[in-house]
């Protein structure tokens, strides 16, 4: 066993002989530095409020979030222990002091922990409150992590909040959890996947402040000229102006559903939580049926919208996304369809008393999407879900990878058992953990690229407990343990190969942005110890038991055989938990609950494994279980290991062949051009890359081409109708696929409507501009444009507005015009469909809108009217917003119209 090894290494050491190398560079080398013995330090007790504190000013000007003072600190008296972990990607090292109360109970620890090098090392000393959970195993420095989980929740904990685009940079009183070190203001998806992650249930209070805080009703004025009232979820400020360029919102919904609510009282009984039920399914409710209206495409049954958290667009989109973001748009991802499903599953079981008269098509809705996401995302030759597909009019299937939706689809049901099988084998791992996206992008700094998310490994971990996959399940659990007391905090993102915070690369060093005490990254760790590892979860008033400890890790983390979580507080009810392992097993295996005593009492568990229980049902406050586990056998499992000669994390680091393994091929360059006869010749450029292998799609379909094809012409094609291409690569040898090209349209049988010219507005006048006729500004609440059209060919049509817009930045704002559109069409009837108008680079660019889809016969005249829709500006929470249009200085949902564009579509 590995620990045994140890002490037989450090009796060696001891003796002043080398280790071997084997040893030495294991994934974690724990010694102790008094050989795991305790012993007293003779000083005088200090009392609990003179400890010294990780949050107080530094006489060495280090950073108060990064390290404690290096001067002598005024220690506890008690036991001190002491232990180091080695491992290939650096070593810390923990000093440990505990007393005790006269039974011998734990009463107060402190920890010391240091990084760095010997003669000057980075400190930061953690002394836990009375009000923590504290973690007792016989490893310090796995204890301390949790402290430190626990530290930075508290720091985390605000008052008020700022951000430099809200209320002129000036605080706002607001008792939330702010996000992070370095950002100190509430979003919507950090907040709501921490509190998924078990947060809320730490402090439900804070938790449903800070829930409400991201949610608004209507602006008055706007109600006034006629927009319908609303309270809906808010998509913060994001890529092309916020949503419905970015959808995943309805994450809120995961949070808010999950919540143990309390009454005025404190106390989590039937009455608050159906009071809390009523609350956040109305905001449910409206929230997914805006969606409903804006962003569901019938045709393949699936929410359009950003990849959910990936939310810088060229570190995980094609990089031509930069200058453009409609494919956003128009697009579909994985992760946000399955917050959808997550969103419609849950408003649907709390519609049966909410709302009985809507839950049936609240479920079935839910149903609907789950097959449409399995139809469109999976790849069976893959083994995993696509990241994200194309345009409805060319819906391919992206052959790269995002962890978090696979994590949420597996977690959430979307997933079979087969495919959730499937998916933990074959998405791949670096020996610092798992990266939230693969393969990763060549040319791309470090952020979401080329790194490692602690909150997504969480999810990950989950996922591996569910589908019981214990070597997967360890090395994650680690790969958060390390992250953690090497970087001495719960960090935003680590880079993939190093698990460093920064690492030095040129023009890619990154993560770009990092920051200490990331809020989602906080509530990860303590989901690993207190969700996992002792199994408690709290879900809508009903606390779950049910502990995963693979014994390989119990072991490498050297837990003991009766490590103790006491103190875990949760919505009111405070829990000591006590794991009692046995001390006969077998590698491979994990240790599950057995048995279980609540304060003295024997109890039956309520299902395989685990035991159930209300809060309510609680006859005490304070109360004790006792977890007997015994070790089952794991299924055999196998972890995709990516495996690299250089770890420090520079590219220039790694070999042609070893990049190959790990980085995508960059996006080819796709020509498209037309013949007299309107048919299309497609020209292929790889880029600079070699010995790669073109793949052409046409309408989402992949196209047959010879080896070494560098030009395909469509002669089969109907020229009347708009045919779609777009083209990707890959690596012969490693079959990593490149993101796509960007999407090239022929025109087909195209009608243009220009501004007075055939599109036309009965309350605003045609202007000039670049010297072109337009409607200057349009877009107020009460204006439409009109045109007639009399449809030459049947089938689906797309209308688009060809526009400028000035309405701010490209990569944020929450102004991204949203109109829809009405086509009467007498045999056809009358449909309706969204046209968006994202930001654009500059406002002397003409960008084209969405296209928004209906269908015509031959023949038929239809009269199309765009009117009104609906944009984050209109929410009266958003009148805080300073950073931008569309916030305090009004609501905008205006760009400057230059003509439709009407098209049949190939189908």
């Amino acid at each position: 066993m590995l620990l045994n090894a140890i002490t037989r290494g450090l009796r060696r050491l001891n003796a002043g002989a080398a280790l071997p190398a084997a040893l030495l560079f294991s994934p974690l080398f724990f010694f102790s530095m008094q050989t795991l013995a305790q012993q007293t330090v003779a000083q005088p007790a200090i009392p609990q409020a003179e400890l010294p504190q990780s949050g107080s000013e530094q006489p060495n000007g280090l950073p108060a979030e990064a390290a404690a003072a290096q001067s002598n600190t005024t220690r506890l008296a008690g036991e001190l222990q002491s232990r180091q972990l080695q491992s290939k990607f650096g070593s810390v090292s923990v000093e440990a002091l505990t007393q005790k109360n006269d039974d011998g109970s734990v009463n107060s620890r402190q920890f010391v922990l240091k990084t760095g090098p010997a003669t000057a090392p980075l400190e930061k000393t953690i002394s836990p409150t009375s009000a923590d959970a504290l973690l007792i195993s016989k490893n310090p420095l796995f204890d301390a992590a949790f402290a430190l989980s626990q530290l930075e929740r508290q720091q985390n904990s605000v008052s008020e909040i700022t951000d430099w685009g809200f209320n002129d940079q000036q605080a706002l009183p607001c008792p939330c959890f702010e996000t992070g070190a370095k950002w100190h203001y509430v979003w919507t998806r950090d907040l709501s996947y921490a509190l998924d992650l078990g947060l809320s249930a730490l402090d439900p209070e804070r938790a449903q402040t800070s829930l409400l805080f991201k949610t608004s009703q209507v602006r008055p004025e706007l109600i006034a000229r006629g927009v319908e009232n609303t309270e809906v979820a808010l998509q913060d400020t994001g890529s092309g102006g916020s949503w419905p360029v970015s959808s995943d919102r309805v994450v809120w919904v995961l949070a808010a559903s999950g919540l143990t609510a309390q009454d005025p009282e404190g106390a989590s009984n039937q009455a608050a939580a159906e009071a809390w039920q009523q609350r956040w399914y109305a905001i449910a409710r409206n929230t997914i049926l805006q969606d409903r209206s804006y962003i569901f495409d019938a045709k393949l049954g699936l929410y359009r919208g950003e990849t959910s958290f990936l939310d810088w667009r060229e570190q995980s989109y094609p990089s031509w996304t930069a200058k453009d973001t409609l494919f956003l748009a128009e697009s579909f991802s994985l992760s946000t369809n399955v917050l959808h499903y997550v969103a419609l599953s849950r408003a649907a079981e709390a519609a049966k008393t909410q709302e009985p008269a809507r839950a049936a098509e609240l479920a079935q809705w839910a149903q609907a999407l789950k097959q449409a996401i399995n139809s469109w995302f999976w790849l069976p030759e893959k083994g995993l879900y696509a990241r994200y597909i194309g345009e409805v009019y060319n819906p391919l299937a992206v052959e790269h990878y995002d962890l978090l939706g696979l994590a949420l689809a597996i977690n959430h049901g979307v997933a079979s058992p087969l495919q959730a099988q499937q998916i933990l084998q074959n998405y791949p791992l670096t020996q610092a953990g798992p990266p939230v996206i693969f393969p990763s992008l060549p040319d791309v700094p470090i952020y979401h690229n080329r790194a490692i998310w602690p909150f997504v490994s969480a999810y990950l971990l989950r996922a591996a407990r569910q589908q019981n996959q214990a070597e997967l399940f360890h090395k994650v659990a680690v790969s958060l343990y390390q992250g953690a007391v090497l970087n001495q905090s719960n960090m935003e993102n680590l880079e993939w190969l190093s698990q460093k915070a920064h690492v030095e690369d040129g023009a890619l060093s990154g993560p770009v942005i990092n920051s200490e005490r990331q809020l989602w990254s906080v509530a990860a760790y303590g989901d690993l110890v207190a969700g996992q590892l002792f199994g408690a979860e709290l879900k809508a008033g009903t606390l779950h038991i049910n502990p995963y400890i693979p014994v390989d890790l119990a072991r490498e983390l050297d837990l003991g055989n009766n490590p103790v979580l006491q103190n875990l507080t949760l919505a009111g009810t405070t829990l000591d938990l006590q794991l009692e392992l046995p001390p006969q097993a077998r590698r491979g295996q994990v240790y599950r609950l057995a048995q279980i005593s609540l304060n003295g009492q024997p109890q039956v568990l309520t299902g395989n494994q685990q035991f159930n229980i209300k809060l309510s049902d609680f006859s005490q406050q304070r109360n004790e279980l006792v977890l007997k586990l015994h070790a089952f056998d794991a299924p055999a499992s196998s972890v995709n290991q990516l495996r690299s000669s250089n770890n420090a994390g520079p590219l220039n680091g790694l070999s042609n062949s070893e990049k190959r393994k790990l980085l995508a091929p960059k996006e080819p360059l796709l020509q498209l051009s037309l013949n007299d006869k309107g048919i299309a010749t497609l020209a292929f450029d790889a880029a600079g890359e070699s010995d790669t292998r073109f793949t052409l799609y046409k309408n989402g379909v992949p196209v047959k081409l010879k080896p070494r094809q560098q030009e395909w012409t469509d002669s089969k094609a109907k020229a009347a109708y708009s045919q779609c291409y777009a083209l990707t690569q890959s690596y012969k040898d490693t079959a990593l696929s490149s993101q796509p090209s960007r999407t090239l349209c022929t025109p087909g049988a195209a009608v243009n409507f220009v501004a007075g010219q055939g599109l036309v507005s009965a309350d605003h006048e045609i202007s000039d501009y670049l010297n072109q006729p337009v409607f200057k500004n349009w877009g107020a609440p009460e204006q439409q444009l009109q045109l007639n059209f009399s449809a030459s060919h049947d089938g689906l049509h797309a209308l688009r507005l060809q526009y400028f817009i000035d309405n701010g930045p490209i990569n944020t704002g929450i102004t991204a015009v949203v109109k829809r559109l009405s086509a009467n069409c007498p045999q056809s009837g009358l449909q309706q469909a969204t046209l968006v108008m994202p930001h654009l680079a500059t406002a002397l660019e003409a960008g084209w809108s969405s296209r928004a889809m209906f269908r015509a016969k031959a023949g038929e005249q239809c009269t199309v009217t765009i009117s009104d829709g609906f944009n984050m500006s209109y929410l009266q929470h958003f009148n805080l917003y300073t950073g931008g249009k569309g916030g305090r200085t009004g609501p905008l949902n205006q760009a400057v119209i230059q003509q439709a564009q009407i098209q049949p579509m190939a189908e």
